[in-house]
């Protein structure tokens, strides 16, 4: 067995070597045969590395073409700010002018990641810098690569090894990774690799030199001696190792030392031409460094000897560089190497040895075939959905909480705490931080800035909860002041988080502070993703690049785990495409168009993220108030799972009840009645044999007048249960309906024979007294308690003007039959509404997002937020279809290829969830890990049937799933 193992590793090992000999043969082919079409004056035009511009007019242009085309420079340069547009058409046609491939190259003026006038900016180096898994540098680097290429582009210039000198000002632009070595040149690497595997080549700029002695000058040319610091010089020896491409050792002005006095007297280059020129042929001879040296002509313009034209490029050639770059006289450079080779041999040998260096680059970047990049749609096809999703991946990967000393972060519990959140600033933009944290937890907002009373602190700190406090790169220091002044009165009965956003000034005194999140940066993403990592939808793993105070050091961030709740992403980011997705805008506003309802919610999370979260219409036809986020629906007879049967499945889970046992076993009214056989089983799959529906409200009317007895106009201690805006009635009524569901009849069939699937909202009025027999407890409290409000679903719940004034509640319906005005902040069933506004099945009232972190709940089966509400078998058990029926236990189910399924039929078997009659849905699907929501007042101001008939919930929910299929179809 371990010699056939020997022999199939021998045979790899065989196969691989051959495939690595014949690349090489077929490169060298190439290399030579181009590199023998060309005469000498070619050869030295391969050398010249010509800057271009995409704003040169098209004079300037034709004068780079006419070097292309007679001088056969090397290749272009495009440095400073340009379009994707324009450069990609300049590329295309200097290309094509070209005899040999040019080399283009791209300068990174902005840093690691920057590409031309990108329309998505990646994080700066110094945000680069605080991720801590280094393999998404690399993924960065096939980005920029993939980019690069896309534009014609095949090297890349950019400060990439740089080291920030410590101690290091804490500055949001430095263009460096960070000040310790290793993780520079760890992270210098892994883009490097990207590059690599998209045929880019990588130019390293700013090699460090502490200072150059001069050993000798012989015929007007120096040699010397570079001082390095080892740890700075560290990441560059690690890319050298890895296959760095070029270096152009940046110039730079320092004293310059000398072997002796003479050496003074002979050198005629200033410290910056000597860095510059000098340092990349050194490191070639000394360092084991094998790639090209690059020269910059540009350092030679402060020399106080006045050069000739052509001469600077000669000297940089005979330093030893394989290209120059920002040649200036690349016609009278050519004629003075020209001149140079015939007197010195070794300087052809030179030449030679450089052009095919340069050759044999082109061909490492896919020149020997090159393709002309397209002009069209280029900002689309640079920045696809992937692109922002990698942007933003590395923007939340670069957050660092740099404090938390009592374990504040991430914030697990919600219930039975008061959150309160300071402004340091009242932009719109900085609003979104609000606003993201509004959707985790019900949030008080104040404004502080230099001149706010302490009264302002003292309300936030008499309640005990948690403090957020923002600071944005425009928060003043005197505000940052009041704040650190106040925070001992804050500390007292809160905890307090500050969140910094790229303020400098504040990150130097963070250590003041007990709980510090810092994003370097401010973005629209950073606000939504801070909030993220503060409720725990994601997880903080970053460290400080740069020391920001002597008790604040580099490498510092303490990692904060994710708590599985709901998050925000783009669609591409779980697999689903954004464009088709967006047809569901279309649906909805064709549902508005048609008065199919007025307004409504739409929401879509997948893998936990909520990748589609938006609102259409208004609350009425009248326009008055558009609907937002912060709407409430009635959810109707969703109330029916999302409350009745939550406590049935927590008793369930804890044993408190048989779900085969007959229901008059927990309820002794029922064992004397017509019901006293039917089992809590049948009552979930809606197999008992109840009536489908009884109106009940007009044994409490004569006529047109309700009856005194039951009803008062205005609200008592005799009348204390609100029916309607303007309706109240007594707590009679509550034993007055049971009383009469009990009386109620059953449905007829045949003799010993059980009874069908027969929908009745019965049964989960039954359930509701079951439950709050068993649990002692009413059941709006009881779901508010151990549901709702440990989940941060802070809308949720029944009689929402309890809680919240009416215009953030969406009214249902003109009621001209029962309550004969309009139905507004009460429940628009009228069993419910006579009930109080709470039933077994319907009263609850939500927002799609709250309603949505339920939904999350359920399909995390029964963990969400960092606590468990259900074992998993339980949810498994009540979701999973009973019997042949459409129905599980409670939740209803799709029916396969049948176009009457209340789900598309793209759902799979296994999802499960509900409609309500006021025009809503919640639908979850474990098997494609999706939770849907749909929220509207189609029943305003009359019970319109357009919404069922033009099917647009399941519609909708179509295009969930095609965007699923589309996005793994584009994958392939």
């Amino acid at each position: 067995m371990t010699k056939k193992i020997f022999f199939c590793l021998l045979a790899v090992l065989t196969v691989f070597s051959s495939t690595q000999a014949q690349t090489t043969r077929t490169r060298e082919a190439w290399v030579d045969s181009v590199f023998n079409a060309l005469n000498t004056g070619k050869r030295i035009g391969q050398l010249f590395l010509l800057p271009v511009s995409a704003t040169m007019n098209e004079s300037q242009l034709r004068d780079v073409e006419a070097k292309v085309k007679n001088d056969q420079v090397g290749g272009l340069l495009f440095a400073g700010t340009t379009t994707p547009v324009l450069q990609a058409r300049i590329i295309r046609r200097m290309q094509g002018e070209a005899d040999i491939p040019l080399l283009m190259a791209q300068e990174a003026p902005a840093g690691l990641g920057s590409t031309p006038d990108s329309l998505l900016a990646f994080p700066s180096p110094m945000m680069l810098g605080a991720i801590r898994p280094d393999s998404l540098l690399y993924q960065l680097g096939r980005e920029v690569g993939r980019q690069l290429k896309l534009l014609g582009v095949q090297l890349y210039f950019t400060s990439l090894g740089d080291t920030a000198r410590n101690p290091a000002p804490l500055r949001m632009s430095r263009l460096s990774l960070g000040e310790n070595p290793q993780r520079v040149a760890a992270k210098s690497v892994a883009f490097l690799q990207g590059l690599q595997s998209r045929q880019v080549l990588l130019c390293a700029t700013h090699f460090p030199l502490k200072g150059i002695t001069v050993t000798d000058v012989q015929k007007g040319h120096p040699f010397i001696q570079p001082s390095l610091d080892s740890g700075q010089v560290y990441p560059y020896k690690q890319l050298f190792s890895a296959g760095l491409s070029a270096v152009m050792p940046a110039s730079g002005s320092f004293p310059l030392f000398y072997a002796n006095s003479n050496d003074a007297r002979k050198n005629e280059f200033n410290s910056a031409a000597l860095a510059s020129l000098y340092t990349g042929p050194w490191l070639k001879q000394n360092s084991g460094y094998r790639g090209m040296s690059f020269g910059d002509i540009r350092s030679t313009a402060g020399m106080a000897k006045n050069l000739r034209a052509g001469e600077a490029e000669l000297n940089a050639f005979q330093a030893g560089n394989d290209m120059l770059v920002y040649p200036a006289d690349i016609g009278d450079a050519i004629r003075r190497i020209r001149r140079a080779i015939r007197r010195d041999e070794t300087l052809e040998a030179q030449l030679n040895a450089s052009v095919k260096k340069i050759l044999a680059a082109k061909y490492d970047a896919g020149l020997n075939t090159p393709q002309p990049p397209p002009v069209d749609n280029v900002p689309a096809t640079l920045h696809p959905a992937k692109t922002r999703m990698l942007a933003e991946r590395l923007e939340r990967a670069a957050i660092t909480v740099l404090r938390n000393q009592a374990g504040t972060l991430p914030v697990k519990v919600l219930d039975n705490k008061y959150f309160t959140y300071f402004a340091t600033d009242t932009t719109k933009v900085n609003g979104a931080f609000y606003e993201y944290l509004t959707r985790y937890a019900q949030t008080a907002q104040y404004i502080i800035d230099e001149n706010t009373g302490t009264d302002v602190f003292a309300k936030a700190a008499e309640r005990p909860g948690t403090i957020i406090i923002g600071i944005f790169p425009q928060t003043t220091q005197e505000t940052i002041d009041r704040v650190s002044g106040m925070l001992p009165r804050l500390l007292n009965s809160n905890e307090v988080i500050l969140c910094d956003f790229g303020n400098e000034n504040f990150l130097r005194t963070a250590s003041r502070f007990p709980t510090v999140i810092t994003t370097y940066k401010h973005s629209p993403e950073l606000l939504r993703s801070v909030a993220e990592v503060i409720f725990g939808s994601l997880p903080a793993d970053g460290q400080l690049p740069l020391a920001a105070s002597a008790l604040l050091p580099a490498g510092l961030g303490a990692a904060t785990p994710a708590l599985n709740r709901l998050g925000y992403a783009v669609p591409e980011a779980v697999g689903m495409d954004s464009r088709l997705l967006a047809r569901i805008d279309d649906i909805a506003n064709e549902a508005i168009r048609s008065q199919a309802t007025p307004g409504c919610q739409v929401l879509v999370a997948r893998h936990g993220k909520v990748v589609y979260d938006k609102t259409f219409g208004y609350q009425t036809y009248d326009r008055k108030t558009p609907v937002d986020e912060q709407t409430i629906y009635d959810l109707a007879s969703l109330t029916k799972v999302s409350a009745t049967l939550q406590a049935v499945m927590f008793m369930h889970d804890k044993r408190l009840i048989d779900l085969h046992r007959k229901v008059s076993l927990y309820l002794p009214e029922l064992r004397r009645s017509n019901k006293k056989d039917i089992t809590i089983m049948e009552l979930l799959t809606h197999q008992a044999g109840l009536q489908p529906f009884i109106p009940l409200w007009p044994q409490t009317v004569k006529d047109t007048t309700f009856l005194p007895q039951y009803y008062s106009r205005t609200r008592s201690a005799a009348f204390p249960l609100q029916v309607s805006p303007h309706l109240y009635t007594n707590q009679v009524m509550r034993d007055s309906i049971w009383s009469w569901v009990i009386q109620s009849k059953l449905t007829e069939k045949p003799p010993r024979t059980p009874y069908p699937y027969k929908y009745s909202d019965l049964s989960f009025m039954i359930l509701q007294h079951l439950a709050e027999k068993v649990l002692n407890q009413p059941l709006e409290d009881f779901v508010a308690q151990n549901f709702y409000e440990p989940l941060g679903a802070y809308t949720t719940g029944f009689n929402p003007l309890d809680r919240f004034p009416m215009q953030h509640i969406a009214p249902t319906e003109y009621d001209k039959i029962y309550r004969r005005e309009p139905v507004a902040g009460t429940v628009h069933d009228e069993r419910a509404a006579m009930m109080g506004g709470v039933s077994g099945h319907a009263g609850l009232f939500s927002t799609a997002n709250d309603l949505a972190k339920l939904g999350q709940m359920l399909l995390q089966e029964g963990n969400y937020g960092g606590y468990r509400y259900y074992k998993a078998e339980t949810v498994r058990l009540f979701s999973d279809r009973m019997y042949k029926g459409r129905r599980g236990l409670g939740w209803d189910k799709p029916v396969q290829s049948d176009w009457n399924s209340p789900t598309s039929l793209l759902a799979s078997p296994r999802t499960y969830g509900h409609t309500g009659f006021t025009g809503t849905c919640l639908w979850v699907d474990p098997e494609f890990d999706v939770v849907y929501i749909f929220l509207s007042n189609r029943v305003y101001p009359d019970r319109s049937g357009r919404l069922n008939s033009a099917n647009i919930r399941s519609r909708i929910q179509d295009v969930i799933y095609q965007a699923i299929f589309q996005y793994c179809a584009n994958s392939q």
